[in-house]
């Protein structure tokens, strides 16, 4: 998610270099928009950043039940 936001945040920019972005939100000055972008997309990946963290200790914490199930445990449970 981090890196997806990152690439929004560089096309925004190019499009920002080459004088190709506009706003049209009621009027408001694009640099404003563009603030408040920036602190959005900030915030963004923070959180990105935070939900990581809780799912890389949610799969530490849980992951290895996974493999403790014997072959036949995870044929049963998958249908086969």
């Amino acid at each position: 998610m981090r890196t997806a936001i990152e690439l929004i945040e560089t096309s925004v920019q190019r499009l920002e270099d080459k004088d190709l972005l506009r706003s049209d939100y009621w009027g408001e000055p694009l640099d404003d928009v563009l603030q408040r972008f920036t602190e959005s997309s900030d915030e963004a990946k923070d959180l990105a950043g935070a939900l990581h963290g809780k799912l890389s200790t949610a799969h530490s914490a849980i992951g290895h039940v996974a493999y403790k199930e014997t072959p036949g445990e995870q044929e049963s449970a998958t249908g086969s």
